[in-house]
């Protein structure tokens, strides 16, 4: 796209041999392929060529299927890649893949933060964070009666509810903490400009005081 990479100065790049990458929808009716075997098809082959120096591009990964079976597939085959040597980039609203990235040394969870005021994304990245997928909130807004989104988010068993409680903790703690810390920084720099002044006040008053004991010697 001829973007500039997004990543701070001092950062190292690898040299991809190859990239591979799944990602839309590949479901045909010539070919009697659903979703799930349309991705599948590319999966098998990016499985026999992935390997060490090569990025493999995975969207929604394990999708078009039973979601415990998907989510299950999904994690063997990030397994697999880890093995493997490449570098994943996997996105996915599972889960269970999502405490994997947070469970797994070799991985990291991560979020685009979207703003459900506007229902838009804020293209901000968020790194380490888990993302929801704000489905009910989402219906919500877009006006689908209340009963029947109260109704949905009751049908969620206690982990998932749990699961979703904890998410929304862990955003509302890291949204305090970045708060908390742009507070920080511009105080720190208030108090920056404070002490320049202040310097600046202290060197002109000393001229002053120079000036006028040289007057008065004169």
């Amino acid at each position: 796209a001829g973007l500039h990479v997004p990543a701070d100065p001092g950062s190292r790049l690898p040299v991809l041999r190859d990239v591979f990458a799944d990602i839309g929808d590949e479901q045909s009716v010539a070919q009697s392929l659903s979703t799930f075997s349309g991705h599948l098809r590319s999966i098998v082959r990016i499985t026999k060529a992935a390997g060490p120096n090569t990025l493999v591009l995975l969207d929604e990964l394990g999708a078009g299927t039973d979601p415990t079976e998907g989510s299950a597939l999904a994690q063997a085959l990030l397994d697999h890649f880890l093995r493997a040597g490449a570098l994943v980039a996997a996105t996915t609203h599972y889960a269970e893949l999502k405490v994997y990235a947070h469970t797994t040394p070799e991985v990291r969870n991560a979020s685009v933060e979207f703003d459900l005021e506007t229902l838009s994304p804020t293209y901000r990245l968020r790194i380490g964070l888990p993302g929801g997928s704000q489905a009910f909130a989402i219906a919500e807004r877009l006006g689908l009666p209340l009963a029947i989104v109260d109704d949905a988010r009751g049908r969620l068993t206690e982990g998932q509810q749990a699961f979703e409680e904890t998410l929304a903790s862990i955003r509302e703690a890291d949204t305090a903490a970045r708060t908390a810390l742009d507070r920080a920084r511009a105080a720190e720099l208030k108090a920056k400009e404070a002490q320049r002044i202040a310097d600046d006040e202290r060197r002109h008053a000393r001229r002053d005081r120079d000036a006028a004991v040289a007057v008065a010697r004169a």
